[in-house]
């Protein structure tokens, strides 16, 4: 189907991995798409689907027999490879730092949806995942990425970097017991975040497939391409704004300063397209706080932290505001139960 330059939209990636996943559990690939706007032939890697059809897929999937962890399954057979050319650029890195510094920057290149962010967090380094599409996501999108940030530092360190800690921001599943075994480390539920906890000696291991000269070659080519995305300026804000939010660095100065521009340029480009930072950050604020309400059982008080509030009273005034209601009865009547 086709993708609109203004609808928040993911590349396919993992997902072209369902059919196979479906047929080893006697389930038809007609079923799971049926009444959806998605045909079996868009299910291909290289191509965009709305970050709300995916959400439906995999909420649809989930629903049968075996398939509830459909977020690890089909991250299990995937590596780095699944983000090409990205992922070719990563593995010419010569540190993990560096190539997760680099997937970090180009992620507009995979999804229009979400961010990812490389962020310290004392000694370590969380390497997330945020949604800052308007519509609820489904919970199995951040098993998938968490899955797959797991799976791709592994390859890329051919096995020997491993996180210390995995935050998904899911409410506790049924059993939790298969996260702990797919990760191998401690899994930490109910997060206002979905990352993986990186030591600072692990993002300097050396990745054995350095190559100065490739990595020269396809950064060029991979920053030509996000030049001629079709996405405005305000796109780009969005995107900045979800990592930002969370490391409480998300004042106009700031957002501009992540994206080498000047606070009033930033500003006046926002302008000619139709917006205001302010009205950009309370989408993104209300996005963020419709996922934490609606997928998580994290309190109002944190979830209030997580925006960049300062107190719990500032956060439900601006909620009441963008909705007509508060935060509790929201999260009463849209919460979901963990799979």
């Amino acid at each position: 189907m086709p993708v609109s330059a203004s609808s928040p939209a993911q590349r396919v990636g993992p997902l072209a991995q369902l059919p196979t996943v479906l047929a080893e559990h006697a389930v038809t690939l007609d079923e799971i798409l049926d009444g959806l706007p998605v045909a079996a032939q868009d299910l291909r890697p290289e191509l965009f689907l709305p970050i709300r059809v995916i959400s439906a897929i995999m909420d649809r999937v989930a629903a049968h027999e075996g398939l509830s962890k459909i977020g690890l399954l089909l991250a299990k057979a995937q590596n780095y490879a699944v983000l090409s050319p990205v992922g070719q650029l990563m593995a010419s890195c010569e540190t993990l730092g560096s190539a997760l510094g680099t997937y970090v920057a180009l992620q507009m290149t995979n999804s229009t949806a979400a961010a990812a962010y490389l962020h310290p967090v004392g000694d370590d380094y969380a390497l997330g995942f945020g949604i800052y599409a308007p519509e609820l996501p489904s919970s199995h999108i951040h098993d998938v990425a968490a899955a797959m940030a797991c799976n791709i530092v592994h390859d890329l360190t051919g096995g020997a970097v491993r996180p210390q800690e995995v935050l998904l921001s899911r409410p506790v599943p049924s059993d939790p017991e298969v996260y702990h075994r797919y990760f191998r480390c401690p899994v930490r539920f109910n997060d206002g975040q979905t990352c993986l906890i990186l030591s600072a000696r692990d993002m300097a291991f050396r990745l054995p497939s350095a190559n100065a000269k490739l990595r020269e070659n396809l950064l060029a080519a991979l920053q030509r391409q996000l030049a001629q995305q079709p996405q405005g300026f305000a796109a780009r804000v969005k995107h900045a704004l979800r990592p930002l939010l969370l490391s409480g660095s998300a004042s106009h100065r700031q957002v501009a300063k992540h994206l080498n521009t000047h606070p009033r340029t930033m500003g006046r480009r926002l302008e000619a397209e139709g917006f205001t930072f302010e009205q950009l950050k309370d989408e993104v604020r209300l996005a963020v706080a419709r996922e934490l309400l609606g997928r998580t059982d994290i309190a109002i008080s944190d979830v209030a932290a997580a925006l960049g509030y300062a107190t719990p009273s500032a956060f439900v005034r601006a909620f009441r505001r963008w909705t007509g209601g508060s935060p509790s009865a929201w999260r009463k009547e849209h919460r979901t139960e963990a799979v």
